[in-house]
């Protein structure tokens, strides 16, 4: 009779541990579930190799392209609305930016001079000036990166395995059609409940409107919830100024942080971990060690999405 009773009060704390007052999971999803960073520089590495058969170093091409592109797109006239709602430039070189806002209109007219630009200078480095050739490498890096949707490989387990007892949203940076073409490259949509798109709603993380509108969505308050994304500067520091407690997965990325920087409530490095730490996450709100310092900063390099030759994408 009283083991029966040792077994019963285990499973209710063993109960309390995996759920610790978590009803819904927010994910990012660039570089959290998705590779962005490698999907980029993959597709830069094919179209350069297919400009390379005709003439030049691949890597020279792909790295005079990467630095001319981070380049031209920080000194354009739309990078402070795209880096605002975490628009970079490996998205540039490829996407459409369907809408009717007036950013995304103005990032639909200024995209296809930037790609030629791009790409010009990339050609130049290793002395080749084609007019055909750099509308080649265009296409050729367009298409590359659309066959290169690269997925964590853990990613479909871990959500597959959450949805079963937690509600999931994604809170996402970037372009709505954007987005939406890399997710339905996957197979992890339909575990999703809902979509929240900074472009879509005119907030980017680290707004915390954009954890807030997938909170109204869910009917969720902030205590029942958790932000898990790569970037300490959005995710981490948004998801705190919205009150939601947050995981920190370290891609070992090299990203611009504000001081003092953000302390997520658990750090990963891999999704397998995140039922873990979230048995291991205690009940309640963001503490306020966590949040401190973590409303958004307001200034460039506090934020933007730093594009460098080692670091890509490195806060979506």
């Amino acid at each position: 009779m009283e083991s029966r009773k040792i077994e019963s009060w285990n499973m209710k704390m063993n109960e309390g541990k995996r759920f610790t007052g978590v009803r819904a999971v927010l994910f990012d999803l660039d570089n959290t579930l998705l590779l962005e960073n490698e999907s980029t520089e993959r597709a830069l590495r094919d179209a350069s190799a297919a400009i390379g058969r005709i003439g030049g170093d691949v890597e020279i091409l792909a790295s005079a392209a990467r630095d001319a592109a981070e380049q031209i797109f920080s000194e354009s006239s739309v990078f402070a609305y795209a880096d605002a709602m975490g628009i970079w430039w490996g998205e540039a070189l490829w996407g459409e930016f369907l809408g009717e806002t007036g950013g995304l209109q103005a990032m639909r007219a200024f995209v296809p001079d930037f790609r030629l630009r791009v790409w010009t200078a990339a050609l130049a480095s290793v002395g080749i000036d084609d007019e055909r050739l750099i509308q080649a490498a265009v296409d050729a890096f367009r298409s590359a990166r659309r066959r290169n949707q690269l997925v964590d490989p853990e990613a479909a387990a871990v959500v597959r395995d959450l949805a079963r007892d937690h509600r999931l949203a994604l809170v996402t940076n970037g372009a709505p059609d954007v987005q939406r073409e890399k997710l339905s490259r996957t197979a992890l949509a339909s575990f999703f409940e809902i979509t929240v798109i900074s472009a879509e709603i005119g907030a980017g993380k680290p707004d915390p409107r954009i954890f807030e509108a997938a909170l109204t969505s869910l009917e969720i308050a902030p205590n029942d919830a958790v932000m898990i994304g790569d970037s300490l500067a959005r995710d981490i520091a948004g998801a705190h100024a919205a009150g939601i407690r947050a995981i920190w997965i370290d891609r070992a990325s090299r990203e611009t942080v504000p001081a003092p920087a953000p302390v997520p409530e658990a750090r990963i490095t891999a999704l397998r971990e995140v039922r873990s730490a979230l048995a291991a996450l205690r009940p309640g709100a963001a503490s306020p060690r966590g949040s401190r310092g973590s409303r958004p900063a307001g200034g460039r390099d506090a934020s933007r999405a730093r594009a460098s030759r080692r670091g890509g994408r490195s806060a979506r």
